[in-house]
């Protein structure tokens, strides 16, 4: 499992009351490595490997579903390369970074509006059963 927390906790010098919505993005996450599920925190503290969907502080998760290995020919993975040419009206490239928004409005409002918002994600893959043991919803197998 991987984790990552923002360097410095990022400030919220807003107020609460008129807000609809807080949206926490991620933004470049690179789809060429394998896929993984991130688990997010807010506000979590010294938080441990294990901890999981039940904790106090687990905003949300989301999945992404990527190759590890690129099975075509060379620069077919080359997501950096852009058009080839001005009339090159293709769609962007399959493993192109993409960016996700997650809503994490309820859980300020539990906070009771912070002056900084401290970010932990817990990145694991499928094979990381140990690390995930606790995180991951049941799984049942289909016919």
């Amino acid at each position: 499992m991987q984790r990552w927390r923002t360097p410095e906790p990022l400030p919220l010098p807003i107020d609460f009351d008129g807000v609809a919505r807080l949206d926490l993005e991620f933004v470049g996450i690179r789809r060429d490595a394998g896929s993984f599920t991130a688990f997010v925190f807010v506000n979590a503290g010294e938080l441990t490997t294990d901890a999981g969907r039940d904790h106090e502080h687990f905003v949300g998760s989301f999945s992404v579903f990527a190759q590890r290995e690129c099975w075509g020919v060379e620069d077919h993975c080359d997501w950096k390369r852009g058009p080839v040419s001005p009339f090159d009206r293709r769609p962007q490239h399959h493993l192109t970074p993409i960016n996700i928004s997650m809503d994490i409005t309820e859980m300020i409002a539990t906070l009771g509006n912070p002056d900084t918002l401290d970010v932990v994600v817990h990145a694991a893959r499928r094979r990381d059963v140990r690390s995930t043991a606790r995180s991951r919803l049941p799984v049942t197998a289909a016919r």
